[in-house]
């Protein structure tokens, strides 16, 4: 259900930003930060790890 919601979400980044899709970055984003990620690099390593 969440994923469906986040993949429904308006992409407005250029083309040339577009290396995944916003969905998933979203929701990894989210998982990073219910896990305790607090800054750009920890949810980096996060989603690298994961």
């Amino acid at each position: 259900m969440l994923s469906s919601f986040l993949f429904r979400i308006k992409d407005h980044r250029r083309k040339q930003g577009r290396r995944y899709e916003l969905g998933h970055v979203l929701f990894f984003s989210i998982l990073a930060i219910l896990s305790g990620a607090d800054s750009y690099r920890k949810v980096q390593k996060f989603i690298v790890n994961h």
